[in-house]
């Protein structure tokens, strides 16, 4: 499995050479990026190069993917230790009863003779 992730990792580094080094014209386009918000106010932003905000927003994609994948993984840290705490207790009142001595409880005689009786 770690041998394709590899290969998968080289292919994808030879396809990115190969769109940056035939798209370098379009890439190195400057482009000015406008917030117009009627009646308040227009924003613009100093030019910057196209490749450079495409990078940016991939920055910014795998910056947000990494916050919401380590939420995910600390909420599920805690329901694991939630569960395994659990289980401990559970154990624990497992061995307690299979400890407990066994003995003869009258109800349960009682109830054992009256299905006894009744199937007769």
């Amino acid at each position: 499995m770690r041998f394709i992730k590899v290969l998968f990792l080289l292919a994808l580094f030879v396809f990115s050479i190969f769109f940056f080094s035939q798209n370098n014209d379009v890439l190195l386009q400057e482009l000015t990026l406008i917030l117009d918000i009627p009646y308040v106010a227009t924003l613009h932003s100093i030019p910057l190069p196209f490749g450079f905000l495409i990078l940016l927003a991939f920055v910014a994609g795998s910056l947000l993917t990494l916050i919401y994948f380590a939420v995910d993984k600390f909420r599920g840290a805690s329901k694991l230790k939630e569960c395994r705490t659990r289980m401990a207790s559970l154990e624990q009142e497992l061995n307690s009863l299979r400890n407990m001595p066994i003995s003869e409880d009258s109800s349960y005689t009682s109830v054992t003779e009256t299905k006894e009786e009744g199937s007769l």
